[in-house]
């Protein structure tokens, strides 16, 4: 287990205690590798209180990276690294310092990495945060973009082979599990400042590992607007309260890339999704989003599932 920790001094113990409880629930020893970097506050001094009441096993790593690589991308590497090295032929999993994982969490990734290679966990906000109106709107616009998005994505996935149940498509760092075989086989963690978790997983992806989404393997994080990763979660939450048109996450591909990744599906060709750690081409804005979604919508409808929809022809 790999948590990389920086000034979490008032969340370390949530964190920790609920690691503790899903170890009780599957009965096997756990091995915590916990790696402070760059900590301004007193988080190590807290998890070496909380340490003695707990039964999984912690290793405590403290060190202080030089700036350009005291990254949250970075800091997760090191973790999983020394957890990897600990741990060569087991599982390597892997959460955030300030999100509280599921009772069933490791219990869920276990099982589900018995036929898998990789496995990405659910996450959901904890809402402590007050959400503007304009926050919500955002987040309507892009949650129905997404939406058709990855039924296009399982579409694909389909067609060439994966994904036999339409799955989440989250992939976040805050719940993530894989063989240690399987980091080994893809170099470990690509090293990038963000979106670490996102480039694993296409890494996965491009080694043709198998992957598998889970919905019981689910994972609290915190909606909190200070956060240490750049174009991490915070900053994205703070921007969208108070950009009038703000940035849409990287993720959200633009209508005729979505388009030309199915014909190329549909042609026969076994289409690797595009990397989500960062965008293709240009980022679009949620406007953008917006305005493309009604086209989208239709492509999705006419093309993907075949819906007959009103004033369209009838090829009978």
């Amino acid at each position: 287990m790999a948590l990389p920790i920086k000034d979490e001094q008032d969340r370390i113990q949530t964190a920790l205690a609920a690691l503790d409880l899903a170890a009780r629930r599957i009965g096997n020893p756990v091995l915590v590798v916990a790696l402070v970097n760059n900590s301004s506050d007193r988080s190590c001094a807290r998890i070496l209180e909380i340490a003695p009441r707990l039964g999984i096993t912690l290793h405590l790593h403290q060190i202080t990276l030089p700036l350009p690589l005291a990254n949250a991308g970075n800091a997760r590497r090191l973790a999983m690294e020394i957890a990897a090295g600990l741990v060569p032929d087991g599982v390597l999993m892997t959460t955030d310092a300030d999100a509280v994982v599921s009772p069933d969490w490791l219990r869920a990734g276990l099982m589900s990495l018995a036929g898998a290679d990789v496995v990405c966990g659910a996450i959901r906000p904890d809402g402590a945060t007050a959400i503007s109106a304009a926050s919500r709107r955002v987040e309507r616009i892009e949650a129905k973009y997404a939406a058709a998005l990855h039924e296009v994505r399982f579409a694909v996935d389909q067609l060439c082979g994966r994904q036999r149940c339409r799955p989440h498509y989250m992939e976040s760092g805050a719940s993530l599990a894989l063989h240690v075989r399987a980091y080994d086989a893809i170099g470990g963690l690509p090293a990038v400042a963000c979106s670490e978790d996102r480039a694993l997983v296409h890494s996965a992806e491009s080694h043709g590992l198998r992957l598998r989404y889970c919905n019981r393997m689910s994972a609290t994080v915190s909606t909190r607007l200070l956060g240490r990763a750049q174009g991490g979660m915070a900053e994205c939450l703070r921007a969208r309260r108070h950009a009038a048109d703000p940035l849409a996450d990287q993720a959200m591909l633009p209508p005729d890339h979505i388009v030309a990744l199915w014909e190329r599906a549909q042609s026969g060709q076994n289409v690797l999704w595009p990397d989500r750690s960062a965008a293709t081409g240009r980022r679009l804005r949620i406007s953008e989003l917006e305005a493309a979604l009604p086209e989208l919508r239709y492509f999705v409808a006419r093309t993907v599932r075949g819906d007959v929809l009103p004033g369209a022809n009838d090829a009978r």
